[in-house]
Order: C-alpha cells, then structure tokens, then sequence
C-alpha cells in the first residue's frame, strides 16, 4: 500500500514537473530570442545619446555604433558651418586645422579665410611689373601705390642741368586735383616706412590733374636733385635751393612736399624762431613768393603761420 502510494505521489510529480521544465526552457528561447533585438535597440537609441554626450563632454564611444555616430559629426558641422571654433564638437576640426592635417571641405574655408586676409585687388600691368624691375623698386611698393591711387603707374621724368627732360629713377601717377592732397598724404605715410618717399611732382590747375611722384630712399633733396629745380632767370642754380633749404632745415626742420623743374613746396614741422626775419629772406631770393603770392613779407608771416607751407617758385 505505502508503495502504491509512492508510485502515484511520484507520477503526479512529474506529472507537474513537465510543463515547468518546458515552461523554464522557453523562457530561455524567449531570452535569446529577444536579447539581441533589445541589444540592437538600446544601442542605437544609445548611440545618439553617446553622440550627444560625446560631443559635449568629449567623452570616448565604447562601442562601434555610438562611435560611428558621433565621427561624422564635427566635420558635418564643420562643412555646413564653416565654424572653426564652436565648442566641443569642432574641437577636432580646429586641431586638425592648428596641426595642418585638414585637407577637406573645412580646410578649404581656412585658406579661403586666409588668402581672403592677404590677398590684394590690385593687378599691376605687364609694363609696371618690368618697370619695377628696371629702376629697382620693391613690386609691393608698387601695388601699395596702387591700391591707394586707383591709377597708372607711370615712369617719372625729371631735368638735366640745361632743362632738358630725362627718364627718372622713379614712377609718377596722375590724380584728380580735388584729391591730391588726401592721396600725397596717404603715400607719404604709408611710404615713409619702407624707404621710399612720395611728392607732388607736377601741378596743372588747367586740366584738374597733378602729378605725384615717388622716390626710393630717404634724403629728401634728391627730390630736388632728380626735378632739377632752380631758378635760373635769376641765376641761382639747383645747388643754391638746395643749400638755402639744408640751412633753414636746422633751424625749422620740414618736409619737401613737392617740386619741379622751377618751384619746390616745404611744409614745416617746426616753424622758424622769427618768422618776420624768415619771410625777408625768402623775399631776396625768391620775389615770386611774395610779389606773385601775398603781396608783402607781413602777409607772407601770415601765411606761413597758418598754413605752415612755403611755396617758391621762378618763372
């Protein structure tokens, strides 16, 4: 009896045993079954929010998809934006860039960038690009003369001692009158550094155009050596304007802005001590100053003192 009893309690066990068994490997199925597709799942959804963590903390990716996600996003944004600083995300870009690595769409901006900061509009013409190279003059000058007068650049004619022209070692540019004054001190100032000095080399109130000349290097009386400038009706030689300037020079220091074959322009940085005393002198040998000009030494003082320009001239 009690085996009997046995019997049945152990059939009816694994009568109950059965279904959980093949309940429990089920369960299992169903695990491998679903455990990729969630893997998959979790990992894309995961790979967006790693792009984004990656891309404001700098963080590494761990694994292949969020790694592949976040790549193509600097240079992305790189490419669409230009940027080459914008946080985080074009760190890389900007690296590559400092390193000289980049090579793409982004590299292409920075030396669009670049050459946009150093490049000019001004094309000199075959003709000043020999010039340039005849009289010695540094090319950059020449384009610099350019940018600034709009103009062609031209070669200079000076004098000979018997008042014949002769080819200069310079060039020349033509301006318009009301505006001669604006550009010769626009040259002036940006010549001055690179040797090279810039004067008013011809007047024609007729036509409303002047000349401007330019000179390399830095003593202002081969100005008046190169225009030759004298006054000859009254016997004084280039020589003698150039010995009366040099002498007033030490006591009132001043620029020679512009000259000619018969006149030369200063304009003082300091004016002279007695200017009364000045004006006489610059009476004696230059009449046209005061006679042709003011109409006296006073007004000549007042002249010199509000303008502080001299003009002289001998025709």
């Amino acid at each position: 009896m009690n085996m009997m009893l046995r019997q049945c309690l152990y059939l009816a066990a694994s009568a109950l045993c059965v279904p959980l068994l093949m309940g429990a490997n089920n369960g299992k199925k169903e695990s491998v079954a679903t455990g990729p597709t969630k893997s998959v799942a979790s990992t894309v959804t995961n790979s967006s929010a790693a792009g984004i963590v990656g891309r404001t903390t700098g963080s590494v990716a761990t694994s292949p998809s969020s790694s592949m996600a976040t790549r193509p996003t600097p240079s992305m944004a790189s490419r669409t934006t230009g940027s080459l600083a914008s946080g985080a995300t074009s760190s890389m870009t900007g690296s590559r860039i400092k390193s000289g690595l980049a090579t793409g769409a982004t590299g292409s901006i920075a030396s669009l960038v670049t050459s946009s900061v150093t490049s000019t509009w001004a094309v000199l013409s075959p003709y000043a690009e020999e010039l340039a190279k005849i009289i010695g003059f540094d090319r950059q000058v020449l384009i610099l003369v350019k940018e600034i007068t709009h103009e062609r650049i031209g070669r200079l004619v000076g004098f000979d001692a018997d008042g014949y022209q002769i080819i200069a070692p310079g060039i020349v540019v033509s301006v318009p009158e009301e505006k001669t004054d604006s550009i010769l001190a626009l040259l002036r100032r940006k010549l001055q550094p690179h040797h090279y000095m810039a004067f008013m080399a011809e007047m024609n109130a007729g036509i409303k155009t002047e000349k401007i000349g330019v000179l390399k290097g830095t003593d202002q009386y081969d100005i008046l050596r190169i225009m030759h400038t004298n006054g000859n009706e009254y016997d004084i030689s280039n020589q003698d304007v150039i010995d009366w300037l040099k002498d007033w020079e030490t006591s009132a220091p001043f620029d020679i802005v512009g000259a000619d074959s018969d006149w030369v322009e200063i304009k003082f940085k300091t004016l002279p001590a007695d200017l009364k005393a000045f004006a006489q002198e610059v009476y004696d040998i230059c009449p046209d100053a005061v006679d042709q000009g003011p109409g006296s030494v006073d007004g000549l003082v007042k002249e010199i003192r509000k303008t502080k320009h001299l003009f002289l001239w001998w025709d």
